[in-house]
């Protein structure tokens, strides 16, 4: 299920979307450390004795049919379930940036790309935080509009651009190919390769095809 991945960037278009990750303020090592980690729910041990060394530049790929135990451990990797038994060591000056379906529903609807920005960056200029925006192509009228009127894919793309402001050292992907459109998995695949943290990512098939092109 556990899987070490290589990026490999498409080739280049024209593409609206441009951005990428500004250095992590620290890089500890290692970022995170599972030692014979067992998780489930109630009663029913989905994964055992899990054993996970993640370091700045590790790419994993978690595959797996439905029920395998992707999901569960995306989620002990982000805090969201704790273990059955095990332990999990976090690094001190870990920074988590976690993308997955339900960060959707986190968003304010009525406030636009710009006000959940500024949140984040009270302090800066509002013309650098429309020109951050606009490389993940909120531009114009989008970058004030609500996001109640967003499809999904402008607001995947809204919580994507809010995780990659705040410099992760850890990044933890659900499904990203279900949320981003062909354009801004490009974007995303170009940025990732320069990214010098922790990547873990979740496939719903046992292809990257999907992510890489």
């Amino acid at each position: 299920m556990l899987e070490r991945m290589e990026l490999i960037a498409p080739a280049h278009v024209d593409n609206p979307f441009r951005f990428s990750f500004r250095a992590p303020e620290s890089l500890p090592n290692p970022l995170l450390k599972m030692e014979k980690v067992s998780a489930g729910y109630g009663d029913r041990i989905i994964l055992d004795s899990i054993k996970l060394n993640l370091v700045p530049g590790s790419r994993i790929g978690l595959l797996g049919r439905n029920g395998a135990g992707k999901s569960t451990l995306i989620k002990l990797l982000a805090g969201e379930l704790a273990p059955v038994s095990g332990e999990i060591g976090l690094a001190k000056g870990i920074k988590l940036g976690y993308f997955a379906q339900h960060q959707l529903e986190y968003l304010r609807a009525d406030e636009s790309p710009i006000q959940h920005l500024a949140r984040l960056a009270p302090q800066e200029l509002e013309q650098k935080l429309r020109d951050y925006l606009g490389g993940f192509g909120f531009q114009g009228d989008k970058v004030t509009e609500e996001t109640r009127r967003f499809s999904g894919g402008e607001k995947a793309r809204l919580v994507l651009a809010l995780i990659v402001w705040q410099r992760p050292n850890l990044l933890l992907l659900d499904e990203p190919t279900n949320h981003l459109d062909l354009d801004m998995r490009q974007a995303l695949t170009e940025a990732l390769i320069e990214f010098e943290g922790a990547l873990v990512v979740v496939f719903a098939r046992p292809s990257f095809a999907a992510f890489h092109h």
